[in-house]
């Protein structure tokens, strides 16, 4: 029955179509031959009910030349392949355009046709609720085409087949959205959820950062790494030995996960007494090493926190004491390491990053002086707080 209404459809709409316009004035180029070409084997095929091969013929030559003629024959072309919502809009142009050209047959068979489809589309609504909407930056697309905020919820003709509901922000995760429309004369809406804060780590958060174009050579965003790497040189306190540090980080992050060695010195010597005269002074290094996951909880900053392993390593030298010699001590130790970024350019952000270990007295050796016992007894709690720019090694 389709295809009998086709031809019936085709009889009388073929008539209409006629042959695309040539200015008689301006010798026809290549592009209006080919697309005259393309209109006579689209005509045919229409003609004989194969619509499934006029479409693309009939839509290339449109493409080459937008003729009215043209333009009916690509509608009828799309109601008989199904695609209601594209014939329906063809339709409306038609009529516009036959009502310039001062073709009433066109406009008024174009006008019937619009109408006796109207029934039969089927509707998309993305809707977007009030908390959604009130998301700073937010972008919603419709099968790659932006939808404005006067957009939303509102009803529109689609074809049937599936279509992707994209809805992004800065800050924010990109939710994809996939529905798929059936038949004819369905009602589907789509809502759009509360998107998730982008819990990506550091290296990622700064990576990410949008630069204008011609700062970059080939003028081509760049996309981050899957594997991102970081150089962070600090200065800040360890708390045990109650002086100043150099803190040193490297890490590596692939996506929210990541792992980092983090290295700590005291230029600052630790001096104890030992009876008149006599002194030890010890120095100390510590490494950590570090895993992670990074969250970001907002747009203008990032934090990692994870668990880690602490070597920590002292060197005491005696002074004024019989027999005196350098000796080493390492101690192990358990804890969590943290860090916020705040990023200031795509390749460098201020990073400020704290350790907290346990590390019980067993764990570590000891030093001793002779006749006077063990001098500067490990700490249980190793504490480090330190300040300064993390570098992204791969921008």
């Amino acid at each position: 029955m389709r295809e009998v209404a086709f031809l019936a459809m085709a009889s009388l709409g073929i008539a209409l179509v006629g042959a695309p316009a040539v200015n008689a004035a301006e010798p026809a180029g290549d592009p209006v031959a080919l697309a005259e070409a393309l209109f006579q084997q689209g005509k045919q095929l229409l003609e004989r009910g194969d619509a499934h091969a006029a479409c693309p013929k009939l839509a290339e030559s449109l493409r080459l030349e937008r003729a009215t003629g043209t333009l009916l024959a690509l509608a009828m072309c799309h109601e008989v392949e199904g695609r209601l919502a594209s014939a329906w809009a063809e339709y409306l142009e038609v009529i516009a355009r036959a009502r310039k050209d001062g073709r009433a047959d066109r406009e008024e068979a174009a006008r019937q046709w619009a109408q006796k489809l109207e029934a039969r589309l089927s509707t998309l609504s993305v809707a977007v609720p009030a908390a959604v909407a009130e998301i700073p930056g937010l972008r919603v697309e419709r099968d790659g085409v932006p939808l404005d905020a006067p957009a939303w919820s509102t009803a529109v003709p689609v074809d049937p087949g599936p279509h992707v509901i994209v809805a992004k922000a800065p800050g924010r995760e990109t939710w994809t959205g996939t529905i798929v429309v059936a038949g004819a004369a369905e009602r589907r809406t789509v809502t759009v959820p509360l998107l998730a804060l982008d819990e990506r780590g550091p290296t990622q958060a700064i990576a990410a950062l949008e630069l204008p174009a011609a700062w970059h050579d080939d003028a081509r965003p760049r996309r981050a790494p899957s594997w991102s790497a970081t150089l962070a040189i600090a200065g800040g306190a360890l708390a045990d030995s109650g002086g100043p540090a150099v803190v040193v980080e490297a890490a590596g992050l692939r996506r929210q996960w990541g792992a980092a060695l983090r290295a700590a010195w005291a230029p600052s010597e630790r001096t104890q007494s030992i009876d008149d005269g006599g002194a030890v002074t010890l120095g100390s290094f510590v490494l950590r090493a570090c895993g992670f996951r990074g969250f970001r909880p907002h747009r203008r900053f990032s934090v990692q926190l994870g668990p880690e392993l602490l070597l920590q390593l002292d060197h005491a030298e005696g002074s004024g004491l019989r027999a005196a010699r350098s000796v080493w001590r390492a101690g192990w130790g358990i804890g969590v390491n943290g860090a916020v970024d705040v990023p200031l350019a795509a390749w460098v952000a201020i990073a400020v990053v704290a350790s907290a270990d346990y590390a019980p007295s067993g764990w570590a050796g000891r030093l001793e002086v002779t006749n006077r016992g063990e001098v500067f007894g490990p700490a249980a709690f190793r504490l480090l707080i330190a300040a300064g720019p993390r570098f992204l090694l791969d921008w």
